[in-house]
């Protein structure tokens, strides 16, 4: 099968060029996983994370039964109250070990359609009793995933839910409950609560402190980017230098995985045969990757848009950030300062020398852009590497 750069949607290895997950599998097994632990894998837009829960569901399905499932396929009238919300998980689940196809999976569905069918008062205390018995009846510890937490997350019924969670775990020597739980959204859990109340006394109150650390960086290296490039010039034979094409992409982007894959689907499917690019070897360059990096930042995307969203919504963070840029303002790095905790979290930002800077060349030069033309009234530019502005 022919494969080519995504950037919507999983990458699928067989369909796309993408950097290999490997390591990063084999690290979130056995410094996460193996040890039972709960932990949330919070990312920018488009950060490679459900693309990593799609390859760790296949990576840990030798030793533990893996139920993943999404919470942007349960809708909003699903949450108004707990009973709503016990039917609709039941239902997913329930397809979930269908999907799973073991040899206890019809038993395990059977545990579960009650919920799923008639039950239409019970609510999670009748939700988690059912679980604890299908985690003690499991032949394989269980591992639970769910991707795009956030999409419910200003939802009091998802607070319960995690606290439930909770509860079990902490009680998890005498109970039987999951194995290990993984979420995935934009929002860290810690934050949730912020969205629901944000008066003072409640909003850094989490429902979920039992959730470790996730440290694993899920950005792309420069060598992981010649690996991945090496891929592509073992098929398309262009006569690139794949390392440096790979540095100068990182340059760009530290690695920020969809703005690499922009970069090389630009290369691959937009440049090659336009002015000053007549060949792929003459595309596979540095003034082809400037070029890649221009057409990226004239056109609109969910990423770009999403930034612009997000500083729209937290002014105190846009604030900052048109300091930085505009000011040459100089901000000492704090984790704890709720502006850049929310740069960090969205990944707009990143520590530099103990300072707040911003995390990638091309961020930096889409928000330039921004603020440049809202100050000269509308007038959008597009420029190039050469009008950065160095900071």
């Amino acid at each position: 099968m022919r494969r080519r750069f995504n950037i919507t949607g999983s990458c699928i290895p067989e369909r796309h060029y993408m950097v290999r997950l490997d390591n990063r599998l084999k690290k979130i097994k056995e410094d996460f996983v193996d040890y039972g632990s709960y932990f949330v894998i919070n990312r920018g837009r488009q950060y490679g994370k459900t693309t990593t829960l799609r390859a760790l569901e296949e990576y840990l399905k030798e030793d533990y039964l893996v139920l993943s499932l999404d919470f942007q396929q349960i809708v909003t009238e699903d949450f108004i109250d707990g009973p709503a919300f016990v039917r609709a998980f039941s239902k997913k689940l329930f397809a979930e070990f269908g999907n799973i196809g073991l040899g206890d999976s019809q038993n395990m569905q059977e545990m579960l359609s009650d919920f799923r069918d008639h039950n239409a008062e019970a609510g999670l205390d009748d939700l988690f009793v059912c679980l604890s018995r299908i985690c003690e009846k499991s032949t394989r510890p269980i591992v639970l995933i769910i991707d795009e937490v956030d999409s419910t997350s200003n939802n009091q019924v998802f607070i319960d839910f995690l606290a439930q969670l909770r509860s079990y775990y902490l009680k998890r020597d005498r109970t039987s409950t999951f194995h290990s739980v993984i979420l995935a959204g934009v929002y860290d859990v810690k934050n949730l609560k912020l969205k629901l109340r944000p008066d003072s006394e409640h909003q850094y109150n989490s429902p979920w402190n039992i959730a470790d650390d996730f440290d694993i960086d899920m950005s792309f290296s420069a060598d992981q980017i010649a690996k991945m490039l090496e891929e592509y010039e073992a098929d398309k034979r262009t006569g690139m230098d794949i390392k440096e094409v790979a540095e100068e992409i990182y340059q760009y982007t530290s690695g920020y995985p969809v703005l690499v894959s922009s970069i090389c689907k630009q290369l691959d499917e937009k440049i090659p045969g336009s002015e000053d690019f007549e060949t792929m070897q003459k595309t596979w360059t540095k003034r082809g990757i400037e070029k890649a990096v221009s057409m990226i930042l004239k056109k609109s995307s969910p990423l770009f848009e999403s930034m612009t969203k997000q500083l729209d919504l937290y002014q105190e963070l846009r604030s900052m950030i048109e300091d930085i840029i505009y000011r040459g303002r100089k901000v000492t790095f704090s984790p704890e300062y709720k502006a850049i905790s929310l740069g960090l979290m969205f990944g707009f930002l990143k520590e530099e020398n103990g300072h707040v800077a911003i995390a990638n060349r091309m961020f930096e030069m889409c928000l330039l852009n921004l603020f440049m033309a809202e100050e000269s009234g509308g007038e959008v530019y597009a420029r190039g590497g050469s009008d950065r502005r160095d900071i």
